[in-house]
């Protein structure tokens, strides 16, 4: 499901959006503030589509010493948002990933955005190039984190009121003037909401 809905925006901005009229550019701007969200919260590009802090599939190849865990050869962490699921991981330093290299569902444990090797497992990860390959769904349930939501809400309803005038500096405000155009990025609200999303490292 996407971050927002339609009717969740409207509610909260009557009068910018057109009922149901305005869903469908509603949707395309839910789905740009979970792309730009996403971004900013160095989020990795899945395997398709765009950038999203939803669930998407991942294929990814950690390297144990680049993510910085030092001698801890039983924990990898991946380059994604939190693992919902694992759809597969190998270990095999000559990149094949054939079935002699499969570890099997109980050799490994998923904690976060960490896989944890069990004591079934009979080997370590590699430090070698692209040998530890993982495939898994990751991404966060829009319903168990509702500041997403609203992350979301407050940035297209941001841009449903400044997006005719997009490029300015300013836009005329009828007798009263001018007023100043706020910037179209994320807002600053926006950012300190998804602040605990963000990627820094394992």
């Amino acid at each position: 499901m996407a971050l927002a809905t339609a009717a969740q925006v409207r509610a909260e901005a009557p009068g910018i959006f057109d009922a149901t009229a305005d869903d469908a550019r509603l949707a395309i701007l839910i789905a740009r503030a979970d792309a730009a969200i996403a971004r900013w919260c160095h989020h990795p590009r899945p395997d398709s589509g765009p950038q999203t802090m939803e669930a998407a599939t991942y294929t990814v190849f950690p390297d144990r010493y680049a993510v910085g865990l030092g001698a801890d050869a039983r924990r990898l962490v991946l380059p994604t948002p939190p693992v919902l699921s694992v759809t597969s991981v190998h270990v095999d330093p000559e990149q094949d990933y054939d079935a002699s290299t499969l570890l099997g569902s109980g050799e490994y444990v998923a904690d976060g955005r960490a896989l944890e090797l069990t004591i079934d497992a009979d080997t370590l990860w590699s430090i070698a190039p692209r040998a530890n390959r993982v495939v898994c769904s990751a991404g966060y349930v829009v319903d168990d984190h509702p500041v997403l939501t609203e992350a979301c809400i407050f940035q297209v309803v941001h841009w449903g009121r400044n997006s005719a005038a997009a490029g300015e500096r300013s836009s005329s405000a009828g007798q009263s003037g001018s007023r100043t155009v706020d910037r179209l990025g994320l807002l600053e609200e926006v950012r300190e909401m998804l602040h605990d999303y963000r990627l820094v490292g394992p």
